[in-house]
């Protein structure tokens, strides 16, 4: 189910997109919200201490769900900053992957019972043809598609957010966003740790033409909408055709 993070004292909403660095930019907005986080402290795999920060926020009056913010789109939350962080499909499906379905994953459950089961340990091949055969509306929120999160209904899916910033070009994206809705709070990105079991490996090391075909065929949408390719741009530009005018 699609959730977003809103405040209504410095007036942003932002759009929760898994799997496109949701714990980090929780994270880096948490000094903005006036949470309960103890009880939520955790270890990470570095060793590190950090937080449980979908839970702090999971528990908070922070939280919404898509009904709530189609209702107030044109009342309340009107005059709102609202941004999103978009990734490109073959990549995130990897991240997928690495993060829940590795021997160090915990699996993947899925909303409604179906014959297919997402295990820790499946081979990469094995998962892209199951998610492929898996429409959003019985899709884990973890490879559901990027655009049921940030678009409207309707044939031409328009995009809610005023600000989509890329994943490929997060530091310098969010700097932007901190800028509109920090204040005097700086604002900081954690470190974002890889994936044990990806080792550094590019995304297109997963990839054959047959797997490559059957992502472009799953999320064709948001291939589309956020101007995507498989092959990587050599360079991110901050004006991507994502990014709203007058915000690049």
């Amino acid at each position: 189910m699609e959730k977003y993070i809103v405040s209504d004292d410095r007036k942003f909403i932002y759009f929760v997109v898994q799997k496109v660095a949701c714990s980090s930019v929780k994270t880096a907005l948490l000094p903005l919200f006036d949470v309960r986080t103890n009880g939520y402290e955790t270890i990470r795999d570095d060793g590190t201490a950090g937080l449980k920060i979908h839970k702090v926020f999971d528990g908070s009056k922070y939280q919404i769900r898509k009904r709530r913010l189609l209702e107030r789109l044109d009342g309340q939350y009107e005059d709102y900053f609202k941004f999103a962080f978009v990734r490109n499909p073959w990549d995130r499906l990897v991240s997928c992957y690495c993060n829940k379905l590795s021997k160090y994953g915990r699996g993947l459950k899925l909303p409604v019972d179906k014959d297919i089961e997402l295990y820790p340990g499946m081979p990469f091949a094995d998962f892209v043809e199951a998610v492929h055969t898996i429409p959003d509306s019985e899709a884990n929120i973890h490879f559901q598609s990027q655009y049921k999160v940030i678009c409207g209904s309707g044939g031409d899916k328009p995009i809610l957010a005023d600000f989509v910033g890329r994943y490929e070009n997060l530091q310098a994206d969010f700097d932007f966003v901190a800028k509109r809705i920090g204040g005097t709070q700086n604002l900081q990105l954690p470190h974002i740790l890889r994936s044990r079991s990806r080792k550094n490996r590019p995304y297109t090391d997963f990839y054959d033409q047959r797997l490559r075909d059957l992502v472009y065929e799953r999320f064709q949408e948001d291939v589309e909408i956020f101007g995507y390719s498989y092959e990587p741009p050599k360079v991110i530009s901050n004006n991507h055709p994502t990014h709203q005018p007058g915000h690049g």
